[in-house]
This record gives C-alpha cells, structure tokens and sequence, in this order.
C-alpha cells in the first residue's frame, strides 16, 4: 500500500511508523476504503479485513496527526483508520483519545490538519 489517504480531489501523505510491529500487516493491503466518520477530533473509517491481533503496544491517549489502527473491544469483527486532528470526545482537553485501544500506525503532517478537520462525515476514504 502507498502511503497516502485520498478523498474528493485530496491526498494527503502518511509518514507510516516503521518501528510499528503491525504495519507490514497494513502495508500488505492493496488499498483500504470506507466511509468516513468525523466525530470531534479525529476522522475514521471502518474496516473489516483487518482483522490484525493487537501487539501489546497499545493504548488510548494519542498525540494531534497520529493515525491509528482501533479495533472495537464490544463488537467482533469491528477495526477501523484513525486520523487524529484534535482533542476527541473521549479526551480530556489536552490530547486525543480513543473509544477504546488502538495503535499508532504513522503520522500526517500538521499542515494536513484542517483538510482532516474539514472532511465530513459520509465522504469516501481511500488509502493507498
């Protein structure tokens, strides 16, 4: 997978973590796709083949442009992208956090921010 989230006419470019135990597993993907949620803070899509095993790395409390693969810990067979752009509703005023754990898969650029915070809800997603 290439390393860039499009939608409408936008590409923004993803830094992927490297030293991220599960990125090969995203990487290996042709392409993910889905439609975009855009809740205060951070913008997702869900997915239903990535059904990757978390690594015990972990966690909920993330930094502004992080993107995150979550996997809901309620519903089986629930993953999704997380685009982080801001404080979540989840969070406590100072950083994003997620509904439930999730891990840091790479970076986009804070240049990149407001074209995130702008994506509405129902927009189509694609990475790679």
């Amino acid at each position: 997978m290439k390393n860039f989230l499009s939608f409408q006419n936008e590409i923004i470019d993803i830094n992927w973590d490297t030293t991220c135990t599960i990125i090969e597993n995203i990487k290996d993907a042709n392409y993910l796709q889905g439609i975009a949620n855009n809740i205060p803070g951070e913008v997702f899509f869900y997915q239903n083949q990535l059904d990757i095993q978390f690594d015990g790395t972990q966690k909920e409390v993330f930094e502004v442009g992080d993107v995150v693969y979550w996997r809901s810990t309620t519903e089986t067979n629930k993953f999704g992208i997380l685009f982080m752009y801001g404080n979540t509703t989840y969070g406590d005023g100072t950083k994003p956090r997620t509904s439930s754990p999730g891990i840091k898969i790479g970076t986009i650029s804070v240049k990149d921010l407001s074209k995130i915070a702008d994506i509405k809800s129902g927009t189509q997603l694609q990475l790679g």
